[in-house]
């Protein structure tokens, strides 16, 4: 579950931090040029770690406590380093935070119940 979710993640950041340098967000969310690189850096590590189910869940987890500072951040203050937060991307931090945790830890606690003679 984690590895997969983990994938279409960073396929998605990859893209948007791609099409961030040449597509104006402007309005709705405000891309700068710091924020595309956190998106690509983001997506280049998360598929790196969908190499197995847990590292993947184990990205989830970090990956999704560290967006929901990054929302709470967001209610907090108007830019920092480089990246600016407008009410969209507060929302969309929140949900990409709790999905990456209820993933993560959800993805954690099926393995724990799985057979040791099953492989995935």
């Amino acid at each position: 579950m984690a590895k997969k979710f983990v994938g279409i993640l960073g396929v998605v950041f990859i893209l948007l931090g791609i099409i961030g340098f040449f597509v104006r967000f402007d309005g709705i969310f405000h891309l700068t040029p710091m924020h595309n690189i956190v998106h690509l850096l983001s997506g280049i590590i998360a598929l790196i770690c969908t190499t197995s189910e847990a590292r993947a869940a184990a990205y989830a987890k970090i990956f999704g406590f560290i967006y929901l500072l990054v929302g709470i951040l967001g209610l907090f203050t108007h830019e920092f380093a480089g990246i600016i937060f407008l009410f969209a991307d507060n929302i969309l931090h929140f949900l990409i935070a709790f999905g990456s945790i209820y993933i993560g830890f959800a993805s954690t606690s099926m393995m724990r119940n799985v057979p040791k003679n099953v492989t995935q």
